[in-house]
């Protein structure tokens, strides 16, 4: 008479999830196992900020536990997921960690593999690089959840929101640009979305400037170009717009380039702008500053897509494309 033969793979699987369970209860972060059979997540993060609170930020997990799955690669730990997984990861609407347990040294590796996956070129083959140094174990919840632009800084309401855009402002002399400007300067869609883009911020520093009569032209560098990302990751942690902050890394990171976007206004981001309302109406009540008609400090503008001479060129070479086609398909017929 024999009995059941219990699977060792099994235990593998389980000393992975208890340790990522482990180390995210020990962090204060929320560890959500998924009850159901795999398909490619295992379980869900939730961000808890330093306050205690749970922000219903959330981050994808998929755990893989045991030495086969510790490949090399130029230094580092490489994991070769399935081709569904793949396509499945880069199309899910969280953040997804690969994170890979060593049930000897009862460490942890992760690497946020739906961002690998969306900037990877077609040569960089289909393994997916972890580095030695993403241990979980040390790893802080802000930068797990770097993809919604979690930053070490308190959940404000909608007035500690406004004061902060009004005081932050560039130091630098010829880059006068605060946060309230750039927020006010970039509505649009009658003032229910969000738009941000270098133009943005050049055009707000040109304009101090010569407001300033200043004999100095803008000065960009790298603090300058720090200070517009830091306002991204203002508004994505404020939950002021919409914005999927992923993209905005991928422009960052991985093009040396300040990213561009146009988002919708959350209820917060409305909020903010009928409270800019309220306040300049105030001023103008209390003769703080002069009656302007129509004209508000927080006002939609209008974005248009530029076109310069090689672009225009551009609208003649795709119309070819689409003749060619259009032609291939009468001769098939």
């Amino acid at each position: 008479m024999s009995f059941p033969k219990y699977n060792q793979t099994n235990s593998q699987e389980r000393l992975g999830v208890n340790a990522v369970a482990e180390t995210m209860a020990r962090a204060g972060q929320i560890w959500r196992e998924t009850p159901m059979a795999d398909v490619g997540i295992d379980g869900q993060i939730e961000y808890v900020s330093p306050e205690g609170f749970a922000t219903g930020r959330m981050i994808a997990v998929q755990i893989k536990s045991g030495p086969s799955f510790f490949k090399e690669r130029n230094g580092d730990w490489v994991f070769y997921p399935e081709e569904k997984h793949r396509f499945y990861w880069e199309r899910f609407p969280l953040p997804v960690l690969i994170i890979i347990h060593n049930p000897e040294t009862n460490l942890s590796y992760w690497q946020d593999a739906r961002q690998v996956i969306r900037v990877a070129k077609p040569s960089a083959g289909k393994g997916i690089t972890i580095p030695k140094n993403n241990v979980l174990q040390t790893t802080s919840a802000q930068t797990l959840f770097e993809g919604f632009a979690v930053i070490d800084q308190n959940f404000m309401t909608v007035g500690e929101v406004l004061d902060y855009l009004i005081r932050t402002k560039s130091s630098n002399a010829s880059f006068p640009v605060s946060y309230f400007n750039l927020f006010c300067s970039g509505l649009t869609n009658i003032c229910r979305s969000l738009y941000f883009g270098m133009d943005v911020a050049m055009t707000v520093a040109e304009i101090g400037l010569m407001n300033q009569s200043s004999p100095i032209g803008v000065g960009v560098g790298d603090s300058e170009h720090n200070f517009l990302f830091d306002y991204i990751k203002f508004i994505v942690h404020q939950h002021i717009a919409d914005l999927d902050f992923s993209d905005c890394m991928i422009d960052w990171y991985d093009r040396d380039m300040q990213p561009s976007f146009i988002a919708p206004l959350t209820s917060r981001g409305r909020d903010l702008v009928r409270l800019i309302h309220d306040l300049e109406n105030t001023f103008k009540a209390e003769s703080k500053i002069e009656d302007t008609g129509h004209l508000h400090a927080a006002q939609e503008g209008f974005v248009q897509l530029l076109f310069t001479p090689s672009e225009i060129q551009r609208i003649g070479l795709i119309t070819k494309v689409e003749n060619a086609y259009l032609q291939g398909l009468n001769t098939d017929a």
